[in-house]
């Protein structure tokens, strides 16, 4: 018996249905290699960092796996980089201006309010038979105090404060890396130990106004093209300076450093800082600091010349520092003669703050604040 042979319309609707199949069969398909890839991108295969090709590398390219590569981060190898500051000014804005010309990330913290009669009192602690140390200088301490235990309230490892009027060359993070090479080796830490810095020590002095040293001195010398020559350095310490090579700088344990212009700390070293400048004081934080590391109360290394100094409007503009106005040593103009007229840097060849403010340099000639 023959078979009876499919309507027309049932030839009709196998071809549709098998394709209606086949089109679901896929779309599952695709879903299911989504979520493969998916997962496989979330918890599967480790994102490995893009490699940049020795030829496309930037000049003073760095690799951030090694100590000299972290120090020339953003943070120039410390956790974070603190500014000390009252709040918003010519100071805290140049600083800003500095930091990102220099891809230096700077955090300014609120500062808490320091009473009048907590000043006071801080004068008097510490100073039997010594002259009191005025009130600027007392409030300046006792920033530098609280924004120290800022650091040490954050859980930081390392960090490193700056004064909010700082200045420092446009090759900071080139001068670091030279830094965490001889800090390294003056030190004598092991390559087991990563860190840019190493960890034995207390107070790392960056920023400051001069440092002694002598023939004996033990240091660790090396070259640096940004150093500025010894004829055309600075301050009290210029007569030092030309115990180096030409073209040196030096690491060394501090002896007689002055200014805190910019410093970094270990968080033992800060816990260590606290303890002796939380003993009050006679002159001003910097002295305190310094003594420290002279009597042996705090581990201190010093880079010397500084690669950090304060800038300074000129004084023809009617200048005086927050400290001297404090103590009632004058009064600054107002804040837009400073914003637009051109200051000076000491010892800093190439100013991060002129070079991005004003295109220019602004080695300072001559020191007028001591």
């Amino acid at each position: 018996m023959l078979g009876v042979f499919p309507s027309q319309k049932s030839f009709d609707k196998v071809p549709a249905m098998a394709l209606r199949r086949k089109g679901q069969d896929r779309i599952k398909l695709l879903t299911v290699i989504t979520l493969i890839f998916v997962v496989l991108y979330l918890y599967g295969i480790p994102s490995l960092p893009p490699t940049r090709p020795e030829s496309r590398r930037k000049p003073g390219w760095q690799d951030r796996s090694t100590p000299r590569g972290a120090a020339s981060n953003s943070t120039l190898g410390f956790q974070k980089i603190l500014a000390l500051s009252k709040g918003p000014s010519w100071r805290s804005r140049g600083l800003l201006a500095a930091a990102g010309h220099s891809s230096v990330n700077v955090e300014i913290p609120r500062q808490p309010h320091i009473t009048s009669e907590m000043i006071d009192a801080f004068r008097h602690i510490g100073v039997k038979g010594e002259s009191q140390m005025p009130h600027g200088s007392a409030h300046a301490w006792l920033a530098h105090l609280d924004l120290i235990k800022y650091g040490v309230s954050s859980g930081l490892d390392t960090f490193m404060i700056v004064e909010d009027d700082v200045d420092w060359d446009v090759s900071v993070k080139g001068q670091m890396a030279l830094i965490s090479d001889n800090v390294r080796k003056f030190l004598e830490v092991t390559k087991s130990d990563s860190s840019p810095y190493g960890r034995s020590w207390d107070v790392l002095w960056l920023g400051h106004c001069g440092e002694h040293t002598d023939v004996d001195t033990p240091r660790v010398e090396f070259a640096d093209s940004t150093v500025p020559l010894a004829a055309n350095y600075t301050g009290w310490a210029d007569k030092y300076l030309k115990l180096l090579k030409p073209g040196n700088r030096a690491i060394q344990r501090a002896i007689n450093p002055v200014c805190s212009f910019g410093y970094a700390l270990t968080a033992h070293g800060a816990q260590r800082v606290l303890d002796w400048a939380g003993k009050g004081g006679s002159e001003a934080y910097d002295i305190k600091l310094m003594l420290g590391c002279k009597l042996n109360q705090l581990d201190c290394i010093t880079v010397t010349p500084e690669i950090m100094h304060h800038y300074t409007p000129s004084k023809a503009l009617g200048y005086h520092s927050l400290v001297q106005a404090e103590n009632g040593k004058g009064a600054s103009v107002a804040e837009e003669t400073y914003e637009t007229t051109m200051g000076a840097t000491e010892n800093i060849r190439q100013s991060a703050r002129c070079r991005v403010l004003f295109d220019s340099t602004c080695v300072k000639k001559q020191r007028d604040y001591f």
